[in-house]
Formats: structure tokens, C-alpha cells, sequence
């Protein structure tokens, strides 16, 4: 008898945010009703230092992940998601990194020591199968000549989603339609029969 297993998906939310809430509470449930199970943690801003508390938060994710795995990570949570893709053990890989207004690099040299040292980016690209690096034209928070850098360094494909800013759920950003149309397009995400 085939064994059919459970797609596995790990969302990681940006500085100050919910994962229950905005386009990545929605995405989640959206996933959750196609069969996928879900781990979004919620990263606390309290323990410092910050990317090192985060790091330590999601490590009880790290062993669940495989290749029918999808990572979803936004704003901070892709630079967060690259350090764990180096973090994994050597045989381990993740199927699809899908990265929404993700950098690597400082905004500006005051916070530049949170960002070193650099990726390595041999290690990351060989620990993932595919990697999609999604930014808006207005994005001003992480702007767009960076998520373009990103997917450089990945190899990923560069995909445009326009009008969606920096995809704030606290201003608005409830739904992203074209992530789940890019994700069936994919072949990961297959939506319910409507009743």
C-alpha cells in the first residue's frame, strides 16, 4: 500500500508581526484546508539578542522540514530563513523557499553587524530545491533593487507583485491572491473544491 505524506509548510513572519493575522494568517489556513500541515510560530521581539532568540525559536522546526516541504518567509523572516537553511544538517533538504520582500543585507551601516557574517550561499542553494524572491514596485521598507540582489545570490526566480507595499497585514494586507495562483502554478498548493 502507498503511503501519501503530509506537505509540510513553515511560515515565518517579519519584525513585529502575527502569523495569525494579515495575508499570513490567510495563507496559512489557506494551506491548512489544502492538506498541508502548518507551523507558523510567533517569534517574540522580547529576547535579545533578537536574530539569535529567533534562531533558537525555530530550531524545533528545523527537524520537520523536508523535501516536500515549503518555507514561506517575509521581511525579516528571509534573512531569518537563510540562516536556517545553513543550520541544517548536510543531507537535509527543503523542497520550495518562497521569499516576500527578502534581503540579506543591511538597510544601513548602524544595523550592518546584524547581517554578518554574509550568507554562504553555496551552503544555502544546496540545502533547497527551488527559491521564488517576490517584492511589490512599492515597496519602501525593503526596496526592490534588494529582494533583486536576493534572488542573484539564490538563483531564485524574481517575481514582481505590484501595489502590495512592504505586504503589511497591519496596513491591509489580508489576502495575496497571487501567491496561491504562483503557488498551484507550482504544483504546491491545490485549492478546495468550492461546495
Amino acid at each position: 500500500m502507498e503511503v501519501i505524506s503530509t506537505p509540510h509548510a513553515l511560515i515565518i513572519h517579519g519584525w513585529n508581526d502575527d502569523p495569525t493575522k494579515g495575508w499570513l494568517g490567510w495563507l496559512s489556513q489557506k494551506l491548512i484546508d489544502a492538506g498541508y500541515r502548518v507551523e507558523a510560530p510567533h517569534l517574540s521581539i522580547e529576547d535579545r539578542p533578537l536574530l539569535p532568540s529567533w534562531e533558537a525559536q525555530l530550531n524545533t522546526s528545523t527537524t520537520a522540514l523536508g523535501q516536500d516541504s515549503l518555507i514561506v518567509a517575509h521581511s525579516l523572516g528571509t534573512f531569518l530563513a537563510l540562516r536556517l537553511l545553513e543550520g541544517l544538517p548536510e543531507a537535509q533538504r527543503v523542497g520550495t523557499i518562497v521569499l516576500v520582500s527578502g534581503f540579506y543585507d543591511s538597510p544601513d551601516a548602524r544595523a550592518s553587524h546584524w547581517f554578518l557574517p554574509e550568507p554562504n550561499w553555496s551552503l544555502i542553494k544546496s540545502r533547497a530545491e527551488r527559491f521564488i524572491c517576490i517584492y511589490s514596485d512599492d515597496d519602501h521598507i525593503v526596496t526592490p533593487d534588494r529582494t533583486r540582489r536576493l534572488a542573484h545570490q539564490l538563483s531564485g526566480e524574481l517575481i514582481c507583485m505590484p501595489s502590495y507595499g512592504h505586504f503589511l497585514g497591519s496596513r491591509g494586507i489580508a489576502t495575496v491572491p497571487e501567491l496561491l495562483e504562483l503557488l498551484e502554478d507550482k504544483g504546491l498548493y491545490k485549492p478546495t473544491p468550492k461546495r
